[in-house]
């Protein structure tokens, strides 16, 4: 997984606390797991639950980082390889490329993280709740409309709007009549490639983050608010996410978020932003917004590989549980500036219902029950 290779010496090196593994005995004893944005986690506890993947993949990317510095034209050799070998997929070139490619990344991500629970053993010791993720990959069963409408108002919106127009995703990136540019079609560095993709992903948190915001802002207008609420329903549920809750939005949300994306895909210090630094951006929005919603605390995740730089599941997931903390889509520095972090309370509050619902009762699939019946019961 490429991030952010510019942050790595200083994230890998970091004595800030990450989320601790929510074991059963942890959650019990705390009522979920220690918040990445705790001021009272011990940054020696860190190091005891430091685990050692987190480490070793660390090191991976310290190591492509110096290999960049140290030797950028072995780098530079191996990003030019990728390349060639990319540019002479005849499909790349096609107009509707860019946007399959995130849909297929999108279903790649989400089933690999809805499917851990069938091959990862004991898989509730990683689970934000510390327990069974509820209804697993039913967006491509039982509810497949979760998974089947995005994706066709996406595709379908693309090929409308961009498909057969100069300024279509496909025309962009890969019309013939450009290759006698060569800031466009020349071998990448890989200096550039992990420039391009670092700095989009960052711009595509940062441009998103007023938006997100205003969504939740109690002085915006009701009905602009509740463009952004189709995304929260999950919220309702006593239960960490499921990965396929990251594409359950508004038309009106997706697509300024789409928006934005195609956007920060034109901005580079080169000028234009290379083809394969839109592809392997791609790839990584579409991880980490998955990331985001998988429910889960493990050690490859952005959190633990560049703790305080990333929020990761964890931080995500507080924004899910309490609206008002934790705008960012990956990062964290803005809402540390502001203050608009989880409060003790709030971290603690935090699936007491889903610990209690799965003690007393469960479906017939195995999974927790839907306290959603009981919530709105509660309520009324």
């Amino acid at each position: 997984m490429l991030l952010t290779l510019g942050l790595s010496a200083v994230a890998a090196f970091s004595p800030s606390p990450v989320v601790l593994r929510p074991s059963a005995q942890s959650t019990l004893r705390c009522n979920g797991p220690v918040d990445i944005l705790s001021e009272k986690s011990s940054p020696l506890l860190w190091l005891e639950q430091q685990a050692p993947a987190t480490t070793a993949l660390q090191a991976m990317h310290l190591s492509m980082l110096a290999g960049g510095i140290l030797d950028a034209g072995a780098m530079d050799a191996g990003a030019a390889a990728i390349w060639h070998g990319f540019d002479a997929l005849t499909f790349t070139h096609a107009p509707m490329f860019e946007a399959s490619l995130a849909v297929s990344a999108f279903v790649f991500w989400i089933v690999c993280f809805e499917s851990l629970h069938l091959v990862l053993p004991n898989a509730e010791r990683f689970r934000l709740d510390g327990s069974p993720p509820l209804r697993p990959l039913w967006g491509f069963g039982k509810h497949a409309h979760k998974s089947l409408v995005p994706a066709a108002a996406y595709l379908v919106s693309i090929f409308v709007l961009f498909a057969g127009h100069p300024f279509t995703l496909g025309h962009d990136l890969f019309d013939p009549l450009l290759g006698a540019r060569p800031d466009v079609w020349a071998e990448p560095s890989f200096g550039r490639i992990a420039t391009e993709v670092s700095l989009g992903v960052f711009l595509y948190d940062l441009l998103f983050y007023p938006f997100h915001y205003s969504f939740h802002a109690r002085r915006s207008a009701g009905n602009w608010r509740k463009l952004h609420s189709r995304h929260h329903e999950w919220g309702r549920e006593p239960a960490a996410h499921n990965a396929i809750e990251t594409v359950q939005n508004s038309y009106v949300d997706a697509g300024i978020q789409v928006a934005i994306n195609i956007c920060v895909q034109q901005l580079s210090p080169w000028g234009h932003k290379h083809p394969l630094s839109r592809c392997l951006h791609n790839l990584m929005v579409t991880y980490l917004l998955s990331e985001a919603h998988s429910g889960y605390d493990l050690p490859f995740m952005s959190h633990r590989l560049f703790p305080n730089v990333f929020g990761g599941p964890v931080a995500h997931e507080a924004h899910h549980q309490h609206s008002a903390v934790c705008y960012h889509q990956f990062f964290t520095w803005i809402d540390r500036l502001n203050g608009w972090v989880p409060t003790d309370m709030q971290r603690a509050a935090m699936f007491t219902r889903a610990h209690a619902a799965a003690r007393d009762v469960s479906d017939v699939d195995g999974a927790p029950a839907d306290a959603n019946s009981e919530r709105h019961r509660a309520e009324e």
